[in-house]
């Protein structure tokens, strides 16, 4: 199966957007205004968690305790209704989205929605960016916003693995979710 790269996907298609990404990677970050600032998300991700490197073409969701709970009871990312799928639409020109669907992020993990830390191939079969190639939601050029189905293609969580757990032994952990 196919696995999306974060740093092979392409910047945004806004141009305000690109080129504040265009700075950030070329190391010009403290000239970015407010508005820049803005404009790239309000998620701050971590690429490293307890020295283990996150990496680019698996995607990572926080959770807390009874969410990941949750998932392994049903065996899947499930959201909490059967219309729970993102979806895209334009409309005069402008691409709308419904804001439905899991949220993951391709590359890094933003801490503040959860203890518990899953990872998982970014398959293409289960995972598609979010709005503007998932480039709306952090201001770090090389992640991206991604969205799982919650419904009709859920992950299967034998395909996550827990790599951060606020009181439980990971390794302990993983081997029990498969």
């Amino acid at each position: 199966m196919d696995l999306y790269n974060a740093f092979s996907m392409p910047l945004s298609s806004d141009s305000e957007r690109r080129k504040a990404q265009e700075k950030i990677l070329n190391g010009l970050s403290n000239t970015l205004t407010a508005r820049e600032k803005m404009l790239l998300g309000r998620d701050y991700l971590v690429k490293e968690i307890n020295g283990y490197v996150l990496k680019r073409d698996h995607v990572y969701r926080a959770v807390n305790e009874q969410e990941y709970e949750r998932y392994v009871k049903l065996g899947y990312i499930y959201g909490y209704s059967e219309d729970d799928e993102y979806e895209e639409r334009e409309i005069d020109g402008e691409i709308y989205n419904n804001n439905k669907g899991i949220n993951w992020y391709l590359g890094g993990v933003c801490l503040k929605y959860g203890e518990v830390i899953l990872e998982c191939p970014a398959y293409k079969e289960y995972f598609i960016p979010a709005a503007d190639n998932g480039n709306t939601m952090t201001s770090d050029p090389t992640t991206r916003f991604m969205k799982s189905s919650g419904y009709q293609n859920p992950v299967p969580m034998e395909l996550v693995r827990v790599i951060k757990h606020p009181t439980l032994n990971i390794d302990e952990l993983n081997i029990k979710i498969k």
